[in-house]
């Protein structure tokens, strides 16, 4: 069975619109093989990515690259409205110079640190124009329409890579300090074949009260959140050109043929495919 709900296939290089619902797309926990630029302009959420969840606020800018977990968590029955724009990066590497890196601050980080800025009224007015230009052409293509959503796009990365450039948004996270210590554990431990009660035994807790607690705080079960940075590493590991069977052996699953069809499930691709994808964008 297909876990269509972790990825999001679209055809093309960018993928823009407006969304004003109580649910997203994707409801859980999820990685994608684009970049994401999620800008909230509405409702009550908070957005979580890898060991950070924060409240969002009209405005604000949440960057996601394609190793890093995140999901929306709604905390009302109530729709809320985003603009969200994918785009496949290696489309933007012939635009980046040495002293524009356009993908910088999707990747010159942490994973889950310094994803959020904020946008003031007229920086939003500017993106939500050049937004809503590149949502019109990709809805109604004409001639020269590909050539001109990219220069929308050239531009938006522009705006959020300076806006990125000179802002630190210092809002603490919502996750406790105990369920940061869960996933730091998890995080350093992948390899390792990992279980509910075994990363409750290591930080001393009872096991229904931390499952309780995660799935309060990020709004996403343990096994969900494991299974997905296991994924999200062996997307890295595939990447470098590590071989498939090592990479299974390095993200802890037991069983190889286990691995091939999770993998698939999360990602829409075999393993194996995806590390020979991965080296035909990067040129090599």
């Amino acid at each position: 069975m297909k876990h269509a709900e972790y990825y999001q296939v679209f055809d093309g290089d960018i993928l823009a619109g407006i969304g004003n619902s109580p649910v997203s797309p994707t409801r859980d926990f999820h990685i994608h093989d684009h970049y994401e630029i999620f800008l909230f302009l509405g409702g009550k959420v908070n957005g979580f990515v890898d060991q950070y969840s924060y409240p969002l606020q009209r405005g604000d800018v949440l960057l996601f690259n394609n190793h890093e977990i995140h999901k929306i968590i709604n905390l009302s029955s109530e729709p809320y409205e985003r603009l969200t724009i994918h785009f496949k990066s290696p489309l933007v590497y012939p635009f980046c110079t040495a002293g524009t890196n356009l993908l910088a601050c999707f990747q010159n980080r942490q994973p889950g640190e310094h994803n959020l800025a904020h946008l003031d009224e007229p920086k939003l007015t500017e993106y939500m124009d050049l937004s809503l230009r590149l949502i019109d052409l990709l809805e109604h293509p004409k001639y020269g329409s590909e050539v001109l959503a990219l220069t929308y796009l050239i531009q938006l990365l522009v705006l959020v890579g300076e806006l990125y450039s000179h802002t630190r948004y210092a809002i603490p996270s919502i996750i406790s300090s105990h369920i940061q210590s869960a996933m730091s554990y998890i995080d350093n431990h992948l390899h390792m074949n990992l279980s509910l009660e075994q990363i409750a035994a290591e930080l001393g807790t009872d096991k229904y009260y931390l499952s309780h607690m995660f799935k309060q705080q990020t709004g996403g079960t343990i096994y969900r959140y494991v299974l997905l940075k296991k994924i999200a590493l062996a997307k890295q590991l595939l990447t470098a050109g590590t071989s498939v069977s090592d990479t299974c052996y390095q993200t802890g699953f037991n069983d190889y043929a286990n691995f091939i069809r999770t993998f698939k499930n999360i990602t829409g691709v075999p393993p194996g495919k995806y590390g020979k994808q991965t080296e035909k964008q990067d040129g090599i």
